[in-house]
């Protein structure tokens, strides 16, 4: 009997240690995704439908200060004439960090699956704890996304 203790012991003592090792994301770092998963969703949508104007009135101020609405709609327009509508997509790499008082940057990669291909979307997407707004989206390629996924 002594040693169905002693196994019972060790057991919840490997548990208990197991877990505290686990890595576990904050509550804020959980919304903050949560909160930016919502933007790209939300930018796919409207991506589809063609909406470039709504995309850049959902986007972020710093962005829309960069980028005009008519060069971020060609330049939308250029890419659903390349690739067609998106179909599904798969997050291969996130990060976040703290930008200025309550905001913070959320990076996002995707292989992204369209009609006619696939591509590595880069997604940045700023967050306030109680909403999100899309500051750039980019795409890289197969080595830039390795590198990126190995710093």
């Amino acid at each position: 009997m002594k040693n169905y203790y002693k196994f019972a012991i060790l057991l919840l003592t490997s548990i208990f240690i197991s877990a505290a090792c686990a890595p576990v994301k904050s509550g804020r770092e959980s919304t903050d995704q949560k909160l930016a998963e919502s933007v790209v969703e939300r930018f796919h949508e409207l991506y589809n439908e063609q909406n470039y104007e709504e995309i850049y009135n959902q986007a972020h101020e710093d962005a829309k200060q960069k980028k005009t609405k008519e060069a971020l709609g060609l330049a939308l327009a250029e890419r659903f004439g390349e690739l067609g509508r998106f179909v599904s997509s798969e997050l291969v790499y996130t990060k976040v960090q703290p930008v200025a008082g309550n905001e913070r940057q959320v990076e996002f990669v995707y292989l992204s699956k369209f009609e006619k291909g696939t591509r590595n979307e880069t997604f940045l997407i700023v967050t306030d704890d109680r909403k999100g707004a899309l500051h750039s989206i980019g795409e890289l390629t197969d080595e830039e996304l390795n590198k990126l996924k190995s710093e």
